[in-house]
């Protein structure tokens, strides 16, 4: 079905995730694309901060997303993230298939943005618990200063402050963990859940099937991201270049308590799956 309010668009694509999981190098992956417009937290930015919620209209939802795909906020493309190389810049063509975006905050959205917005393909973006809790303790910018991991990891309100926008914790995980799963059993052809940890060991194969699903080429712009994107290494914790095995620094760097909790709260759930 054509999105009749994007002159051109043939699709859109929520690619979503917890914090810390990973949803920076996989919407890069999908920005990779030639066919897609990329656009970084648009419900996180000064120009859309908040602009939906869960009481949203269809035509709130498709002004929103023809906002967005014509919009050249800084924010939205990254600018300074591409300049300092943080992010690459991509080759596109003339007329883009596809509108992607990125959203860590505001999950609870994105049912809505299901229900109202037929072309909408969710990439659900699920990272083992242990790895995301861990990569958001470390980061400095992310974890308050002062805070106590022991503390925080459950509930995360150190940094959530009681807003229904932030998504950090443990529970926070578990919560969109559950609402993918739940939107994949709804619309079994709209949603696509990628297991972060999957990617990093196989992207070639991973990436190939999740552009298949989105309807997205896969070329050799996409293939050469890949294989930079794990052969450098930047230190930033906001860059898309690392190699594989941060992937499982958690085992040696997070609290042996909160990981044995975690792993113990999710043995003989539905949610198990993400921890194997």
């Amino acid at each position: 079905m054509a999105v009749h309010f994007l002159e051109g668009c043939r699709g859109i694509i929520a690619v979503a995730g917890l914090a810390r999981s990973g949803t920076s190098w996989i919407g890069q992956i999908v920005d990779s694309s030639p066919d897609a417009r990329f656009r970084f937290q648009p419900l996180f930015s000064y120009a859309f901060k908040n602009a939906l919620n869960e009481d949203s209209s269809k035509d709130e939802m498709e002004k929103f997303f023809a906002d967005i795909f014509s919009s050249t906020d800084d924010f939205l493309l990254q600018t300074d993230k591409r300049r300092s190389e943080i992010y690459p810049v991509f080759r596109k063509n003339a007329t883009v298939s596809h509108l992607a975006f990125k959203e860590n905050g505001n999950q609870y959205v994105i049912p809505r943005m299901m229900q109202f917005v037929e072309p909408l393909k969710l990439l659900g973006v699920v990272r083992h618990p242990c790895g995301a809790l861990n990569s958001w303790i470390r980061n400095q910018k992310e974890f308050p200063s002062g805070a106590d991991p022991r503390k925080e990891w459950r509930f995360g309100g150190c940094k959530n402050e009681g807003k229904a926008e932030n998504f950090f914790g443990y529970y926070k995980w578990k919560e969109v963990a559950n609402l993918y799963l739940d939107l994949r059993d709804k619309y079994p052809g709209r949603v696509y859940i990628a297991r972060y940890d999957e990617v990093v060991d196989d992207p070639f194969t991973q990436v190939k099937q999740i552009f298949d699903f989105l309807s997205l080429d896969y070329t050799d712009q996409t293939n050469t991201f890949l294989k930079d994107s794990q052969e450098k290494h930047q230190e930033n914790p906001y860059s898309v270049f690392k190699n594989r095995c941060v992937k499982d620094k958690w085992k040696f760097e997070l609290d042996p308590y909160i990981s044995s909790e975690v792993l113990y709260d999710l043995a003989g759930t539905r949610l198990e799956m993400f921890i194997r």
